[in-house]
Formats: C-alpha cells, sequence, structure tokens
C-alpha cells in the first residue's frame, strides 16, 4: 500500500466483504488483520474468521462488529486510530 487512501480503499472492500460473510453465518466472529510491508512485498490489511497465514497479525483485538453497519465500523477503525499505526505502507 502506498498511502493513506489506499488503506482506506482496502480496509472498505474487506468490510464489504465482510458483511457478506457475516450476514451468511452471524454466529461467526471476524477479525481485522494486517501484512507488514517488506522489502519483497507490500503490506496489507485482511479481515478474516480464521487466519491460516501465519506473517498475517493481528491489528486490533476487537472483533469487527456485527451489530453495526459497514460504515460505521470503517469509521470505528478509523477513529481508533488503528490503521495509521501499522507498518503496512511500501517499505
Amino acid at each position: 500500500m502506498h498511502n493513506m487512501r489506499d488503506i482506506k480503499d482496502r480496509l472498505q472492500a474487506e468490510l464489504e466483504q465482510w458483511f457478506l460473510k457475516q450476514c451468511k453465518n452471524n454466529y461467526a466472529d471476524f477479525y481485522l488483520y494486517y501484512l507488514p510491508a517488506a522489502p519483497e512485498h507490500d503490506g496489507g490489511l485482511l479481515i478474516a474468521e480464521n487466519i491460516k497465514n501465519p506473517e498475517y497479525l493481528l491489528a486490533m483485538p476487537e472483533k469487527i462488529n456485527k451489530s453495526i453497519t459497514v460504515e460505521q465500523n470503517f469509521n470505528r477503525i478509523m477513529v481508533y486510530g488503528v490503521l495509521n499505526k501499522l507498518p503496512i505502507l511500501t517499505i
């Protein structure tokens, strides 16, 4: 990811996919994960129930809140400032 706009766009896309998955399984818990940027690859974001790739790390301990909308979750994550602290910008 090259700038904050890329990060926000990716978060929005992940939340939209999360919403579809959450609607299919109300009891699932999803979390925000990140892939740290490295010389060999860009950083990344992923919302998943279970992560199989050990390179992805937990971005925040709270679950994605299933009782609020995609937009409200986006704002919640932005207000917490989680994305500003993650090492996901291209090196």
